[in-house]
């Protein structure tokens, strides 16, 4: 199937991009704690410089009040110039463009993670911390720091600069009716945004974009209408508008797989029918045909959690290769409060730096089909083996098979028909009903130590769940339908907190009740055991990418 638009040229603000695919600003923690850009996080946009535009992580403007999580990216002053000039120079070098994201967080932050005693806001509306309203010099001095910052930034060679007004940070924090209280002429948001907009502009020659949520999932909020009469105010001082979603709650652009509809289309076609700017549009595009109906409406497709999961997606879908998938897990690319950036399928995420192991030959016989040692053999066969694959079951895929949650499946099948596809692509010979036994040096046991726990039948009982094992959130989708089901607040304590929140929404839809403790009520099943380290599809893979990665090293 050919995918012709999505590979057009277009222009921004005067700046070719090469196609329509832009990497979406997701924030890393492979900055250093004082905001310089690591040669680890330079190698991460690299590795993703076949889309057409790299939007950096939201970078802060002062080094006062604007950060909003620990090493994070940083403009506040001109000693980071020649790093972020690196930085950009290595982008250039790959081939592509790349815009900065500029920020400041306003009350989106701790007191522990700012320079100052308070987090400011436009009004005293606190979120994490207590907040302090903005006076009038604290807009000027906050107006003149995105200024500062983007001189710096295109002093650094960047491309264009993009205004983080989305996901309730300071721009969005002035425009959302939902937190703006103020009483002076600031009540109006977009005030604040023109005098923004027309002093960076002012400062500087390159495109400059906005981005917004475009529902802030909150009818006191940001709404489609609402946004589109914004974005009519501010058109003559912008060159494009990225829509995303959300604000403070836990839903947003990065939804997981329990949200029914994973793209924004319907609202933004709202925005475009009062602009001709080019639009961007983000919001859990995967596929081609996601993103062939993104530019139905929008002229940018803007890629975030695929292109962690998958770098060379734009290269994948030109030459028709198999694509590795995003399941929409929001785990390992999440847990950005004291973690670096990771990706369950993709265990090369955040190692970019590391050499390319050394190319083998000759035969290896790989043992597992599951997930683990799949992985062992597509890396394996990528390194040049020949690689005989043995599955005791009559199929692929291990665990996965027992998945009962229907929403958690229709994700991992995509992954199963990646690696199917993978395999095949890669001359793996695979070997179904076999059970392979013998030992050598060539042989390889991809067979994880531990596992899920397996499913158990029960009809007509009341049980308790009080457990974070992954497994038994799968299992609830099938006990409701033929028990009286319970869960406490332990079984969410490992999700991210948009995945946690509808996973709760789908389990009322079934049913279930949801209880304080164990003793909550009397149960016939109770089924408990809190785990800090359970097993999970992302240790499966690692493990099964560092089998395949170091097989044949001599230590």
């Amino acid at each position: 199937m050919s995918f012709n638009k999505l590979f057009e040229q277009i222009t921004v603000g005067g700046v070719e991009l090469s196609n329509r695919i832009a990497m979406s600003p997701m924030a890393t923690n492979l900055a250093t704690p004082e905001g310089y850009p690591t040669e680890e996080l330079v190698m991460y946009y690299v590795r993703r410089a076949s889309a057409g535009l790299i939007i950096t992580e939201y970078t802060y403007v002062n080094r006062v009040d604007a950060r909003g999580t620990p090493n994070q990216l940083g403009l506040y002053s001109d000693d980071l110039i020649p790093k972020f000039a690196r930085l950009t120079e290595a982008i250039h070098n790959a081939g592509t463009k790349v815009f900065v994201q500029l920020v400041h967080v306003g009350r989106k932050t701790r007191r522990d993670l700012i320079w100052s005693n308070t987090p400011i806001a436009p009004s005293n509306v606190p979120l994490l911390d207590p907040v302090r309203e903005m006076s009038e010099d604290d807009i000027n001095r906050v107006i003149n720091d995105f200024v500062k910052a983007a001189i710096r930034a295109e002093r650094s060679g960047f491309d264009g600069i993009e205004l983080h007004g989305a996901h309730g940070y300071l721009i969005a924090q002035f425009l959302s009716p939902a937190v703006n209280k103020r009483n002076d002429r600031y009540r109006d948001g977009v005030v604040f945004l023109e005098e923004l907009i027309k002093e960076v502009r002012n400062a500087v020659s390159i495109p400059i974009g906005l981005r917004i949520s475009v529902t802030e999932f909150d009818g006191e909020g940001l709404t489609p209408e609402v946004v589109a009469r914004i974005i009519r105010r501010v058109e003559g001082l912008l060159d494009y508008v990225h829509l995303s979603a959300g604000r403070d709650g836990p839903l947003g652009s990065s939804m997981p797989f329990y949200y029914k509809r994973p793209s924004f289309i319907d609202e933004a076609r709202v925005v475009r029918a009062v602009t001709k700017l080019p639009l961007f549009l983000v919001g859990s595009i995967s596929t081609p045909k996601d993103a062939e109906r993104v530019l139905e409406v929008a002229d940018v497709v803007v890629l975030g959690r695929q292109l962690l999961a998958d770098p060379d997606w734009p290269i994948k879908v030109r030459l028709s290769m198999p694509i590795r998938p995003c399941i929409r897990c929001n785990q390992s690319c999440r847990l950005l409060a004291t973690r670096e950036v990771r990706c369950d399928v993709n265990p090369e995420l955040g190692w970019e730096l590391l050499p390319l192991p050394f190319n083998g030959s000759g035969e290896v016989i790989v043992v597992g089909g599951g997930l683990m040692g799949m992985e062992t053999a597509r890396v394996l066969a990528l390194r040049g083996f020949d690689v005989r694959l043995y599955e005791k079951s009559d199929r692929l895929g291990g665990q996965l098979n027992e998945i009962r949650d229907p929403y958690k499946r229709a994700e991992l099948m995509r992954l199963m028909d990646y690696y199917e596809r993978e395999l095949k692509r890669l001359g793996v010979k695979v070997y179904l009903d076999m059970e392979f036994k013998d030992d050598g040096d060539n042989v390889i046991y991809a067979v994880p130590k531990e596992r899920q726990p397996e499913f158990r039948d029960y009809r007509g009982l009341r049980i308790l769940l009080d457990s974070n094992l992954y497994a038994y959130q799968d299992y609830v989708f099938e006990w409701a339908r033929y028990n009286e089901v319970y869960v406490t607040e332990n079984v969410f304590r490992d999700l991210d907190r948009a995945r946690a929140y509808l996973l709760m929404e789908r389990y009322r839809e079934l049913g279930v009740e949801f209880v304080g403790s164990q003793n909550s009520v009397k149960a016939d099943v109770v089924i408990n055991g809190v785990y800090r380290n359970q097993p999970s599809i992302g240790k499966t893979i690692a493990s099964g990418y560092w089998l395949g990665r170091t097989y044949g090293r001599v230590n």
